[in-house]
């Protein structure tokens, strides 16, 4: 604030998890003196790299648990790194839970606002919060645990490990 001229904005970019692309903008002005919060929204961020990148595809600088590189990119990012082991043995089975799901489905309620969902399911989904990258540009937000899986896509489909899948509960919760 004390950088500030009068009458100037602060456009903050705050981490809501340890996550990638799970930031809130906050636009912070400074008004005789007292900052006032003009806006918060949900906001990724951009990957600072020397060539072109897109995102759904790129493995993140950080927060990654998990990647493949072959058939196609793919990545995971768990709540629960602190109590996966070593060698990411959790990480790298809900991954490949999800990238070969024994159960698919629509979502057929209202079309999502992915912006909201993401930030809503980031908040509220606790430890067991789960993003991941499919490939095919598919980004996918939900539940994991060691040996359950579930996400629902930026297209509306659902993937999870069963039909009773536990995690699958979870999400649709």
């Amino acid at each position: 604030m004390d950088q500030l001229t009068p009458d100037g904005r602060i456009v903050a970019c705050l981490p809501i998890a340890a996550q990638p692309s799970t930031t809130l903008i906050a636009t912070i002005t400074l008004s005789a003196g007292q900052p006032r919060v003009e806006t918060v929204t949900f906001g990724g961020y951009a990957q600072s790299t020397a060539t072109a990148v897109h995102d759904a595809l790129t493995i993140p600088g950080r927060w990654v648990d998990h990647h493949i590189d072959q058939p196609q990119p793919a990545w995971i990012s768990v709540g629960w790194r602190d109590h996966d082991d070593p060698r990411h043995t959790g990480a790298r089975t809900a991954l490949n839970l999800l990238l070969n799901p024994g159960h698919t489905e629509t979502y057929e309620r209202e079309p999502l606002d992915w912006l909201s969902w993401t930030a809503y399911s980031l908040i509220a989904g606790g430890p067991r919060r789960t993003v991941a990258a499919l490939g095919s540009e598919m980004r996918g937000i939900g539940h994991a645990t060691m040996s359950t899986a579930a996400v629902i896509l930026t297209d509306g489909t659902i993937l999870a490990d069963t039909a009773n899948s536990p995690s699958l509960t979870a999400l649709r919760t």
